[in-house]
């Protein structure tokens, strides 16, 4: 999946170095292909160790990269949809491209990324029971069942639901006008 380039380096290493024991000196190519092939394998394994993809009850987090650093952090609540993209190959590897459609149509995307279905699932199950803890209208509910109102807003800053009196957001801690 994420080190193919790798494989099929050290692939064609070893097909140079068997056409070398056979005939021509090919030895200083093979040599070369060699480290390539490692350069590629350690960049890939620095790229995957690095990776973070984390769904919480509120947010979805992707983080990638060492030097270079990608991160989207959207609120779960936020996401308008969560493509996945594979081709053959990465239906047989198991990895492919994720792209998140935030409200508003921004879209980011994600290439290479291992068990994406899985992902997907994952945020779609958790922005379901987002959806079932949140509170039933009191105008649905019958009157003996209703439960004392409790006004609440989104934080501008955050997006956080915080209640409509607050002069302060407990999660950003931003001042409210």
């Amino acid at each position: 999946m994420l080190f193919l380039p790798a494989y099929l380096l050290a692939a064609l290493t070893i097909l140079v170095t068997l056409v070398s024991l056979a005939g021509p000196n090919l030895w200083p190519v093979a040599l070369g292909l060699a480290v390539l092939a490692v350069g590629f394998f350690v960049w890939e394994q620095v790229i995957y160790t690095t990776s973070e993809f984390a769904v919480t009850d509120r947010r979805v987090i992707v983080k990638i990269g060492w030097i270079k650093r990608r991160t989207l952090e959207t609120m779960l609540g936020k996401i308008e949809a969560l493509g996945v993209d594979q081709g053959l190959l990465g239906r047989l590897l198991g990895f492919g491209t994720i792209t998140v459609t935030g409200t508003g149509g921004t879209q980011e995307t994600f290439h290479r990324i291992a068990a994406p279905l899985e992902f997907r699932k994952q945020v779609q199950a958790a922005a379901m029971a987002a959806e079932e803890r949140r509170p039933v209208s009191p105008a649905v509910l019958p009157a003996a069942t209703a439960p004392a109102i409790r006004e609440e807003r989104e934080c501008p800053f955050c997006a956080e639901r915080i209640l409509v009196r607050a002069t302060l957001c407990r999660f950003c801690g931003r001042e409210l006008s």
